[in-house]
């Protein structure tokens, strides 16, 4: 039997562009909420690497300050997801405003 190929849908695409570029994404899956990097990405799964600085230690009480959690989450259990893929400085923001909504941000 001949199997029929389907291209990739728009999570898979998204997570794809992530991967390759090293941007941070936010996953929204059923009742909780993921954020890292991607560093693997197959068919069924999407590894995500998060870095964090633990909430309960400071820098000075410890040697290891920094933390890191590699998240393995199915596709098929991805019902959101969202990335940063441009920053501006708020004068930037403010130029790429319309006139009457620049009052809105001072």
């Amino acid at each position: 039997m001949r199997k029929i190929h389907h291209p990739p849908n728009l999570i898979s695409r998204r997570l794809e562009e992530a991967l390759q570029q090293g941007i941070e994404v936010y996953l929204q899956i059923k009742d909780a909420r993921f954020s890292g990097v991607p560093v693997y990405l197959d068919e069924e799964f999407v590894e995500i690497l998060y870095l964090h600085v633990p909430e309960h230690e400071s820098e000075e009480e410890t040697e290891a300050p920094y933390g890191r959690t590699v998240w393995l989450i199915k596709l098929s259990e991805i019902v959101a997801i969202a990335y940063s893929t441009e920053f501006w400085s708020k004068n930037r923001f403010e130029e790429l405003l319309p006139q009457d909504q620049k009052q809105l941000i001072e």
